[in-house]
């Protein structure tokens, strides 16, 4: 990790050991660094996830009642926003951001800290890399992803409501009892565990290309790109699997 590259598995074994070893013995250097990284790759997020979100969910109203009103269906438009928004939509599209902002960054922070050998001095001063530098980082992707998740999900069908509101002429609680007609708990339990697994793919590529950067500020600027490339077609990869296994029981 110092001087010769790391594979990928084998970074994803010392990660998991040490995240371990470090929730069973925490301090409050740990406490201090994941608040820090949860600022930084999740609080930032929020306003401009929401803002994606809401408007997402307006557009898919509006395209739900423009075809459901041909068949004199757009009851059932809440409904189908719930499940689109809460299984699908949200969860990915929260996962993207942060594979453009979040991932991005971190992969430069760490690019930059092996060129300037910032890391390599940390090891001669006796200090765990891996607990010191990724486990914060890595709480900070697994805390905030699913948080963000959950805010976008309501962002996202407030704009539903907006769309149902101003062209349905539909109440508020007309609104929520057709929203929730039908709706599971499942649906929100799948967002939340697809966006672990989205945050755990997008941090371990991000902690992979930085660490693995060696030759100066053009190979960071490569590694950051690869990053972000990787982590959105591991994600639409990863949606896909969960999804087929979701509803084919494969």
């Amino acid at each position: 990790m110092i001087s010769t590259k790391i594979s990928y598995l084998r970074l994803v074994v010392e990660l998991l050991a040490s995240t371990v070893r470090t929730l069973l013995r925490p301090s409050s250097v740990l406490f201090d660094n994941v608040i820090v990284q949860i600022r930084s790759i999740g609080v930032g997020a929020i306003p401009a996830a929401s803002l994606i979100a809401l408007t997402a969910g307006f557009v898919l109203a509006l395209v739900l009642e423009l075809q459901l009103s041909q068949i004199g269906k757009v009851e059932i438009v809440p409904s189908l926003l719930w499940i689109i928004l809460t299984e699908q939509v949200v969860p990915v599209g929260v996962a993207l951001i942060f594979a453009g902002r979040s991932v991005s960054a971190v992969t430069a922070e760490l690019g930059s800290m092996q060129v300037s050998e910032e890391i390599k001095a940390l090891f001669t001063m006796g200090i765990d890399i891996t607990s010191y530098l990724l486990v914060p980082r890595f709480l900070g992707f697994q805390i905030m992803l699913p948080i963000v998740t959950l805010v976008c999900i309501y962002a996202a069908l407030t704009g539903g409501w907006l769309l149902c509101g101003m062209v349905m002429k539909m109440s508020l609680a007309d609104y929520i009892y057709y929203l929730f007609d039908g709706a599971s708990f499942w649906s929100v339990l799948i967002a939340l565990v697809k966006s672990a697994l989205f945050a755990f793919l997008v941090a371990t590529i991000a902690f992979y290309k930085g660490l693995n950067v060696r030759n100066g500020s053009r190979e960071i600027s490569e590694a950051t790109t690869q990053s972000v490339v990787g982590a959105v077609i591991v994600v639409t990869i990863a949606n896909a699997v969960v999804t087929s296994f979701q509803l084919t029981g494969l």
